[in-house]
């Protein structure tokens, strides 16, 4: 079948209308995608956030090689050359066409979205205020419109989502979706336009930010000429910037996990040949480590590969809380237990059962490795907390959720949070996880089972900040989490901090250590 090249294409997106559209009166979604291709069960990004799944789409990248969050979008103007938005892709090809954007999170607009591309932006204090500036700029047929409205979210986090006064929102909204539409037909282009609408999070209670199911599954909708009655196969938030390039006639950048990871999903464009990479279908081989902690004094312990005075902290767990390097001093708050099912001999419990705290400061004020093995699990909703070295302000956490891990740098007032999700096949299973802060570039690098995933700018009032505290783990600083304010029980093994940045080179040296 002959491939069909849109005039014009249009993105509407429902914050946080998840796919509880099912639940409401929607006449107009229903009339606009009667003979379109749709799906329930889009896969949001994970986190489910706004800031990472609006970069996603208009990115194409995956949230943790965008980096962006809903504190960065806020407050950074969108610059990075490397990962241009579609705009800018966009422009890159059309140099004369109108290109607009609409949004009542008026973040997507500062912090997501080039501004030296010309893009028409347009913002309000409500979706109704908003519709008006909307239907003028559909008048002036633009080649690319983008547009969110933001008041569904807010009703799930006042209401909860998929209570009453969520879905009295969600069917606001389908009220607004078809003027847009009708006004895209009063101006003689519908059938030129590619329309699409999909949401970015659903909910769960007053809440999102998980990936149980009602977070993590979405609606899509699209409809154009050509584009036939169907189920859209696999998909993902992420692959609007591929929907939208390739509708308007641009050649796609190879797909790549690291860059422009944004792909076509089946069941949309009846001649589209490509085929869509399901994450997951090439599964990394199962980690092979031995199930002994080697003699620390031996040919095969951790001083033979890295040398004594580079490891500033080695916990071991086994069945003792003693600092193998001998530099730091643990004691226990409460009752840690200790498992024979680990990656090296046992592991610590920690959490609601008990914590550790050290005696005096362990890492902070120089550049430092992070290394450490951690048993996944569906169970962690709201997030456990592992460890930390924060005061006050200053300092890092470190969560685990039931999806991803994620590591919060504090100074200044401010905090840069990353989360790096794990692969479908991690959990229920020990993954290794490991994060390299180098304070002389103001940049760190994460690693999950000795394999580079990204690295992220320190915003330089954190660096400045930065400070030796001690480090307290399986609670927080001020030790409710997981004890009182949200109880939760995780193991970990071998806990390691070391003197200065790890590359992949080292991480690799690691491997070595754990498969010898």
């Amino acid at each position: 079948m002959k491939r069909t090249i849109f005039d014009h294409c249009a993105v509407i997106g429902i914050d946080g209308m998840g796919n509880f559209d099912r639940a409401a009166n929607t006449p107009n979604l229903d009339r606009i995608f009667l003979n379109g291709a749709t799906t329930f069960d889009c896969l949001s990004m994970n986190p489910t956030i706004s800031a990472e799944n609006w970069g996603a789409m208009l990115l194409g990248a995956l949230p943790m090689i965008h980096g962006l969050t809903n504190s960065s979008v806020s407050r950074d103007e969108y610059k990075n050359d490397d990962l241009p938005s579609v705009f800018r892709r966009l422009r890159g090809v059309f140099p004369g066409a109108y290109l607009t954007a609409c949004c009542n999170w008026d973040p997507i607009n500062h912090g997501i979205i080039e501004h030296d591309v010309g893009v028409d932006f347009a913002t309000a204090g409500s979706d109704e205020e908003l519709l008006p500036m909307i239907l003028e700029r559909v008048k002036k047929k633009p080649k690319f419109l983008f547009v969110q409205f933001d008041e569904v979210d807010e009703a799930g986090h006042h209401h909860g989502y998929g209570k009453p006064g969520h879905i009295e929102q969600i069917e606001k909204s389908d009220g607004l979706v078809g003027k847009i539409f009708d006004e895209y037909e009063k101006a003689g282009i519908a059938d030129k336009t590619l329309f699409v609408v999909i949401a970015d999070h659903g909910g769960n209670g007053r809440g999102h930010g998980g990936y149980t199911e009602t977070e993590k599954l979405v609606f899509l909708g699209v409809r154009g000429a050509g584009v036939e009655k169907s189920k859209i196969g696999f998909a993902r938030t992420v692959d609007i910037a591929a929907i939208v390039l390739y509708s308007l006639g641009l050649e796609l950048p190879v797909h790549d996990t690291s860059g422009f990871a944004s792909q076509v999903p089946e069941g949309i464009f009846p001649w589209y040949e490509g085929r869509y990479i399901v994450p997951g279908d090439e599964e990394a081989p199962p980690l092979s480590i031995s199930k002994k902690t080697p003699d620390w004094n031996g040919s095969d312990g951790l001083p033979a590969f890295f040398g004594q005075d580079r490891i500033k902290l080695a916990l071991s767990f086994d069945d003792t809380i003693d600092d193998s390097t001998g530099n730091a001093a643990f004691r226990e708050g409460g009752s840690v237990k200790f498992y024979t099912s680990a990656p090296l001999s046992s592991c610590a419990e920690l959490g609601e059962t008990g914590f550790l705290f050290s005696e005096k400061p362990v890492f902070g004020s120089s550049s430092y490795t992070l290394s450490l093995f951690m048993l996944t699990s569906k169970a962690f909703a709201g997030g456990a907390f592992v460890l930390g070295n924060r005061d006050g302000s200053d300092g890092i956490e470190l969560y685990l959720n039931d999806y991803n891990v994620d590591t919060i740098f504090n100074g200044g007032g401010r905090s840069d949070s990353v989360m790096i999700p794990f692969e479908e096949s991690h959990i229920g299973s020990w993954v290794h996880y490991a994060f390299s802060v180098d304070f002389e570039r103001g940049e760190v690098s994460f690693f999950t089972d000795f394999t580079f995933r990204c690295k992220r700018k320190l915003a330089e009032d954190i660096i400045a900040s930065r400070s030796d505290f001690p480090l307290i783990i399986g609670t927080d600083c001020e030790r409710k989490r997981n004890i009182s304010d949200r109880p939760q029980i995780f193991r970990i093994d071998d806990l390691l901090v070391f003197d200065g940045v790890f590359g992949e080179d080292e991480m690799k040296k690691l491997k070595e250590y754990y498969e010898n």
